[in-house]
């Protein structure tokens, strides 16, 4: 079987950055696990931009399409209740990760439209 070059080599990002939103978020986060846990992830980020799972277009809340326009959407868990979601964008010869929002499981089925029983 042959493995693309996209499995054999990750593609690194050339920044991580967050949105305005999630910046407020971690500044006012006073949990020390969930913000170290964010920072490995963002170095993880800059090793491989494509960590998470690539969420299907039909599946985008409108709230990303709408309100940020975004051209693809990706999620990353962060532990057990605890996902990140962010895009891509091309920025100059790179590739730059934006990271969105930081969800908990019940918000990120919420605001994905999951029925949680």
């Amino acid at each position: 079987m042959l493995l693309s070059p996209r499995f054999i080599r990750p593609r690194k990002a050339s920044s991580v950055r967050t949105s305005a939103q999630l910046e407020r978020y971690l500044d006012a986060c006073k949990n020390e696990w969930l913000r170290g846990r964010v920072q490995q992830v963002f170095g993880e980020l800059k090793q491989n931009c494509e960590l998470g799972d690539k969420v299907p277009k039909i599946y985008w809340p409108s709230y990303y399409r709408k309100e940020l326009g975004i051209s693809n959407l990706y999620v990353t868990k962060l532990g057990p209740d605890w996902r990140l979601t962010y895009t891509l964008i091309a920025e100059g010869a790179g590739i730059s990760a934006v990271c969105l929002e930081i969800l908990t499981h019940k918000d990120y089925d919420n605001r994905f439209g999951y029925r949680t029983s």
